[in-house]
């Protein structure tokens, strides 16, 4: 078995860490302590991989493990640094468990950042971002990406659309009224990163707000085809279509 094929089957843990080097010392999170000592059953010398979100991924290995105390050290870097594209998801808090799975998997599938947006029919108008930004932390260990999607503070529509860069292009997902296609939108030439994706609230947009929203330079509006879909599922389908277009998913 390869040293590559090792590495995939070790315990993987997000620990910020300025400029790791080899043989340096770092303490982790009384969590992470927690779940290494009494959920993995680790002890001291056995191996993991670690990374930080800039540096890449590290082979560590343990040097002290507690019940409130876990200690590794660096053994070397294993992968580089790999950042995921300039997506970002604008889309409006729902119930715990549908938002959950958006944060999941908007962090699977490579989006940089999540915006939450409260629009004029959002029924959730607050969210826990140190809660949220947990899950993207979680996902990012599962799914092997080597930065942290990042929660932003909850913004309205408005307000968001007031400040967003005029080099940002914004993917429109718009339903009940005449969009192109999205993937035949996303293959013009002129559709590139840096972007955003829009996904409305379970009632969808009103009026006043996609006129705004169309309104703006860089919206581009597009379909998601001709059936309504839950908000988890209309996000899952416009970011599997950029990637597969215009991100970090290549035709080859």
């Amino acid at each position: 078995m390869s040293a590559e094929n090792d590495h995939a089957r070790l315990i993987r843990l997000f620990v910020p860490q300025e400029q790791p080097a080899a043989a340096q010392l770092c303490e982790l999170s009384e969590r992470q302590a927690h779940y290494l000592r009494n959920v993995m059953r680790c002890a001291v010398g056995d191996r993991l991989r670690v990374f930080d979100g800039t540096s890449g991924e590290w082979l560590a290995e343990i040097k002290e493990v507690s019940k409130k105390k876990a200690l590794i050290s660096f053994v070397e870097q294993i992968r580089e640094q790999v950042n995921s594209p300039d997506i970002y998801v604008l889309a409006s808090p729902v119930k715990k468990e549908a938002f959950d799975f958006m944060i999941e998997k908007a962090s699977e599938l490579g989006a940089k950042a999540f915006q939450p947006i409260a629009c004029a029919r959002t029924v959730i108008q607050r969210v826990n971002e140190d809660r949220l930004q947990a899950l993207a932390v979680e996902s990012a260990e599962q799914c092997e990406r080597l930065d942290v999607m990042r929660i932003l503070p909850l913004k309205t529509l408005k307000d968001f659309l007031n400040s967003m860069p005029l080099d940002k292009k914004l993917i429109f997902c718009i339903e009940r009224t005449q969009a192109p296609m999205i993937l035949p939108r996303l293959q013009e030439a002129e559709t590139k990163l840096p972007l955003a994706v829009l996904i409305g609230p379970e009632g969808g947009f009103t009026p006043e707000e996609a006129e705004m929203v169309a309104a703006m330079p860089q919206a581009i509006p597009v379909s998601l085809g001709p059936r309504i879909l839950r908000a988890e599922t209309a996000l899952a389908a416009a970011l599997t279509c950029v990637q597969a277009t215009i991100g970090d998913w290549p035709v080859k």
